[in-house]
C-alpha cells in the first residue's frame, strides 16, 4: 500500500511537472510573439537609422532620412503587429487559404484561382517603375526582418500548427488584389443577374426593376434620372422564357393560428434574415475654406467594411525629407498622418499638412461579362480574327493535412471563363483587376502633394480599385475625382453580358488623366459621396453603373451640409454619427396609414398579448424615428420593410434562380427599393407573383411576421434595436477555438446606426475608421478606429481606442506623447 501511494504521488508530481513545463512553453511562445516596443535593433537594408515611436494608443510615428527607410520601418512594424492579417490578405487573393485551413477553404480557393492573381502579381512587380520597385523591396525587407525579430511566430500559427511563410514583393500586390475582390465583383454576379432578367422579362418589366434614378438621388452636380413607369400588362409574362406566375391564394380563415405559424421562424432564422442591406463602401464629405474659420478646407471620411480583430487599418505617421524628384520650389520635411493597410507601404487616407484625402467605393462599371460563341465541342471560341483555342492553365492547390489538388483554369483573350448562362453559352470575364494597370504604388505620391490639382494628377495615374477620392487642401479648395484605372469602353457595353467577337464591343485601353471626370470648388462649397451615383451627363457615361447604392445616405449628408453656413471638425463628425432614420420615415407612415387599417386593428391574433392597436400606439410615439439602441419602433419599421420586400419579390426571385443559379437577389437588392415602393403604393392587379390573395394580405402578414420575430422570448415593448444590433467583432480564429473568444474578440455592445443613414453600423460591419481633419490644422483633427492597433491580446494596446469608436468620442487625429521608442540601426 505504501509503495502504491509513493508511485501515485510520483506520477502526480511528474504529471504536474509535465503540465507546468507545457504551460511554461506555451506562455513563452505566446509572449514571444509580442512586438518589440523599445530598444535598438540592427536591420538590413536601412540607409540610415530610423525610429519607431508609439503613443498611449499604439499609434506609430516613423522618422527616417528617406522614404525607402520609412518603408523598411513600416514593414518591420506591420510584420510584428499584423503579420497573420497580412498573410490572410495575400492568401485570400492568391487562392491559398486551404493550405492554412484545410478543405474548409478549398471551394473558395478553386473559385478565386480562375483569376490567377499570383501570376498577375508577379507580372505587375516586373513592370513597376524603378522607384516604386525599390520602395516595395524596402518594405519587403522590413516585413521579413520584423517577422524574424519576433521571439516566436505570431500566436495564430501556434493554434494552426503552421509556420509563417516569408513575405515577397508580389505579396503586397496580392494584398491590393484582396481589396479588388472585396470592393468589386470578382464573379460578374450582378451583370449575370441583370442579364438573365433582361433576357427573360419584357422590356418594360426589366426597365421597371432596373431603375436608373429615384427621389433619393443626391449627385453633387444635381443631375436627376427618372424611374421607369409601372408595366401595363400582366407581368412577369408567362410567355417570358421560362418565367411562370406562381400565384398562391391564401386560405380564407383569416389570421388563424396556423397562418401565424407559417410566418414564424426559429430564433437563428430570425437573426440571419435581418442582417441588413450593408454595402461595402463608405461616406466622405468636405467643405471649402469659405465655410471655416481658418480658411482651410475640412474633410470627413468613414470607410465601411466588415469588422474583425484586428481592424483593417493600422494608424501611422511618417516623417521624412521631401523626395528629390519633387517639383516643389522649396524642399521641406514631409509629415503625413493617417491609416495604413498592413501589407502595403503607403498612407491610404490621411493628411500631410497641405492636403487631406479620403475614399468611398465608386461602384462604377469596371468589369464586363462576355457572351462567347464556341464551336461544337466548346474547344474554340470566336474572336474578331476568327476562332481561337482556349488557353488552359494548371493550378496546384495545397491543402492542409491532405494531398494537393490540381485544377485547370480556362482563359480567353478577354479574360477567364466564369461559367455558362441560362442558355448554356460560355461566359468570359473582362475585369480591370486582370490588367497590369490595376495596381501600382503611385498613390504614395499623395503623401507629398500640396493641392487639390496635384492630388487629381496622382489619382488619374494610380493603380487601386477605383474609388471616389475627395480632397481638401490648406488653401481652402475641395475636389472630387476617381482614383484608379477607368476602362475606355467602345460599343454597346452596358450592365448586361454582350458578345464581343464582332469587334464592335471592346475596351480600348484606359482613360488618360485628361479624360478623368473631376469636380473642383463647386459653387455650393460642399462635396459629398456615399457610394451612390456622384455625377451625371458625360461623366457618368465614362464611369458606367456597377451597382450604385441608393442615394439615401448621400442625401442625408448633403442636407446636413446645407443646414449650416459654417463648420468645424466636431460639426462634421456629428454628421457621420447621425442615426436619424430619414429613409424609413415614409415606411413608418405606410404602416400607420396603409397596413394598420380599421379592419386590421380589429384583429386580435398576435402573440404575447400584443394587439395591432398597441403596435400603432408604439409607432405613433416615435415622431423622430432613429436607429438608437433603445428604439423599438425603428426595429419594427426596419424589419417590416425587409420582410415585405422579400415577400413581394420571393416568387420572382425563385423563378429566376431556377432558370440560372447564378441569379443573386442580393446583388440588386438596393435598386429594388424604387419599384417596391411604387408597387406597394399603387398595388397593381397585373403583378402575377404576389403570392397572396390581396396586397393587404401581403402587408398584414409581413407585419405579423415582424412582430412575432421580435417577440420571441420577450414582449414586443422590450425588443429594442440595440438588442438586435449588438456587435460581434471577432478574431478569425475565435469561432474555431471558442474558449479563446473572451480574450480575442471585442466585447459585445449595443450599437446605434444601420444601413441607410450616415452612421452605418451592423453587428460586424460599419465604419472601419472615422476621420475628420483640416490640412494644416491636424491638431484639431479626429480619428476613430475599432478594435485597436494591436492584434496580440497581451499587447498593452489591445482594445485601446475601441470604446471611443463605439461611443463616437472625438479622439485625436495626431499621435500623442511618445510612450515607447524603438530605434532601427543600419548595418
Amino acid at each position: 500500500m505504501q509503495l502504491f501511494k509513493k508511485l501515485l504521488l510520483g506520477l502526480l508530481l511528474i504529471s504536474l511537472l509535465v503540465i507546468a513545463t507545457a504551460l511554461t512553453w506555451l506562455y513563452s511562445r505566446i509572449d514571444g510573439a509580442l512586438p518589440l516596443l523599445e530598444g535598438q535593433e540592427t536591420v538590413f537594408g536601412l540607409q540610415q537609422s530610423a525610429t519607431i515611436e508609439r503613443d498611449n494608443q499604439g499609434i506609430t510615428t516613423i522618422k527616417a532620412r528617406s522614404r525607402n527607410d520609412v518603408a523598411v520601418a513600416l514593414g518591420f512594424v506591420h510584420a510584428q503587429e499584423r503579420f497573420f492579417q497580412m498573410d490572410l490578405l495575400r492568401r485570400n487573393s492568391a487562392g491559398e487559404l486551404a493550405s492554412l485551413f484545410g478543405s474548409l477553404a478549398l471551394d473558395y480557393d478553386k473559385s478565386i484561382r480562375r483569376h490567377r492573381f499570383r501570376d498577375r502579381a508577379r507580372a505587375i512587380v516586373a513592370q513597376l517603375p524603378d522607384k516604386q520597385l525599390s520602395l516595395l523591396k524596402a518594405y519587403t525587407r522590413g516585413v521579413n526582418q520584423g517577422l524574424q525579430y519576433l521571439h516566436s511566430s505570431p500566436f495564430e500559427y501556434l493554434l494552426l500548427q503552421q509556420d509563417p511563410v516569408q513575405w515577397s514583393e508580389e505579396d503586397s500586390i496580392l494584398t491590393v488584389f484582396s481589396l479588388y475582390i472585396d470592393l468589386q465583383y470578382a464573379d460578374g454576379k450582378r451583370e449575370r443577374t441583370l442579364g438573365l432578367m433582361k433576357a427573360v422579362l419584357s422590356a418594360d418589366v426589366y426597365a421597371f426593376l432596373d431603375p436608373q434614378g429615384s427621389i433619393w438621388d443626391a449627385a453633387i452636380d444635381g443631375s436627376q434620372f427618372l424611374q421607369a413607369p409601372m408595366p401595363k400588362g400582366a407581368w412577369p409574362s408567362a410567355a417570358g422564357a421560362g418565367v411562370k406566375p406562381n400565384y398562391i391564394p391564401s386560405d380564407k380563415s383569416g389570421y388563424a393560428a396556423n397562418t401565424a405559424n407559417r410566418y414564424t421562424k426559429s430564433e437563428n432564422d430570425v437573426k440571419a434574415n435581418y442582417l441588413g442591406d450593408y454595402l461595402l463602401g463608405s461616406n466622405s464629405w468636405a467643405v471649402s475654406g469659405a465655410l471655416t474659420a481658418t480658411g482651410s478646407a475640412v474633410i470627413a471620411n468613414d470607410m465601411h467594411l466588415s469588422l474583425s480583430v484586428p481592424n483593417t487599418w493600422f494608424r501611422a505617421s511618417f516623417e521624412y525629407p521631401q523626395p528629390s524628384n519633387s517639383t516643389a520650389a522649396i524642399k521641406e520635411n514631409i509629415k503625413v498622418t493617417g491609416a495604413t493597410l498592413p501589407g502595403t507601404p503607403n498612407i491610404v487616407i490621411g493628411s500631410n499638412g497641405h492636403i487631406a484625402w479620403g475614399f468611398t467605393n465608386s461602384y462604377g462599371d469596371y468589369s464586363d461579362v462576355i457572351l462567347l460563341t464556341t464551336n461544337a465541342d466548346n474547344s474554340q471560341y470566336l474572336t474578331p480574327t476568327g476562332f481561337k483555342d482556349f488557353t488552359i492553365h494548371k493550378q496546384i492547390i495545397a491543402i492542409k493535412d491532405q494531398k494537393a489538388q490540381e485544377i485547370t483554369v480556362t482563359d480567353t483573350i478577354w479574360g477567364p471563363v466564369i461559367g455558362k448562362n441560362h442558355l448554356g453559352q460560355l461566359l468570359a470575364y473582362r475585369w480591370v483587376a486582370h490588367d497590369k494597370q490595376a495596381i501600382n504604388l503611385t498613390a504614395t505620391e499623395l503623401e507629398y502633394a500640396k493641392s487639390v490639382d496635384q492630388a487629381f494628377a496622382v489619382a488619374a495615374r494610380a493603380g487601386i480599385p477605383a474609388q471616389n477620392i475627395v480632397v481638401a487642401d490648406k488653401n481652402g479648395d475641395i475636389g472630387w475625382t476617381i482614383m484608379g484605372p477607368i476602362p475606355n469602353k467602345k460599343g454597346n457595353i452596358g450592365e448586361t453580358p454582350q458578345a464581343w467577337h464582332l469587334g464592335k464591343n471592346s475596351w480600348q485601353g484606359y482613360l488618360t488623366p485628361a479624360q478623368y471626370p473631376q469636380l473642383k470648388n463647386p459653387t455650393q462649397q460642399r462635396l459629398w459621396t456615399a457610394n451612390s451615383r456622384v455625377v451625371g451627363g458625360d461623366m457618368i457615361k465614362k464611369l458606367g453603373n456597377g451597382g450604385y447604392a441608393l442615394g439615401a445616405r448621400s442625401q442625408q449628408i448633403r442636407d446636413h451640409l446645407f443646414a449650416k453656413e459654417a463648420f468645424d471638425e466636431e460639426m462634421l463628425l456629428q454628421i457621420g454619427l447621425d442615426d436619424s432614420a430619414i429613409f424609413l420615415q415614409r415606411w413608418q407612415q405606410f404602416i400607420l396609414e396603409q397596413v394598420l387599417t380599421k379592419q386590421v386593428l380589429a384583429q386580435q391574433t398576435l402573440e404575447k398579448n400584443t394587439s395591432f392597436s398597441q403596435v400603432k400606439a408604439l409607432l405613433e410615439e416615435s415622431i423622430e424615428l432613429s436607429a438608437s439602441v433603445d428604439s423599438v419602433s425603428y426595429r419594427l419599421v426596419r424589419n417590416f420593410r425587409i420582410n415585405l420586400r422579400d415577400s413581394v419579390f420571393l416568387e420572382l426571385s425563385r423563378s429566376l434562380h431556377s432558370i440560372d443559379n447564378a441569379f443573386t437577389f442580393n446583388s440588386i437588392r438596393h435598386q429594388l427599393e424604387v419599384p417596391l415602393w411604387q408597387l406597394i403604393n399603387e398595388q397593381p392587379q397585373n403583378f402575377m407573383m404576389l403570392g397572396e390573395r390581396s396586397w393587404q394580405d401581403v402587408f398584414t402578414k409581413a407585419l405579423i411576421l415582424t412582430i412575432n420575430d421580435m417577440s420571441i422570448k420577450q414582449p414586443l415593448a422590450e425588443a429594442t434595436w440595440g438588442q438586435q444590433n449588438s456587435s460581434t467583432i471577432k478574431h478569425p480564429l475565435s469561432n474555431s477555438v471558442p474558449w479563446l473568444s473572451y480574450w480575442l474578440d471585442m466585447p459585445s455592445k449595443q450599437l446605434a446606426g444601420d444601413s441607410y443613414m450616415p452612421r452605418v453600423q451592423g453587428k460586424a460591419f460599419g465604419a472601419s475608421e472615422r476621420m475628420v481633419v483640416s490640412p494644416g490644422y491636424e491638431e484639431n483633427g479626429i480619428f476613430h478606429m475599432p478594435t485597436s492597433q494591436a492584434s496580440h491580446p497581451w499587447s498593452p494596446y489591445y482594445r485601446i481606442g475601441h470604446s471611443d469608436w463605439e461611443q463616437g468620442v472625438a479622439s485625436p487625429f495626431l499621435p500623442g506623447k511618445t510612450r515607447y521608442t524603438l530605434t532601427l540601426l543600419s548595418y
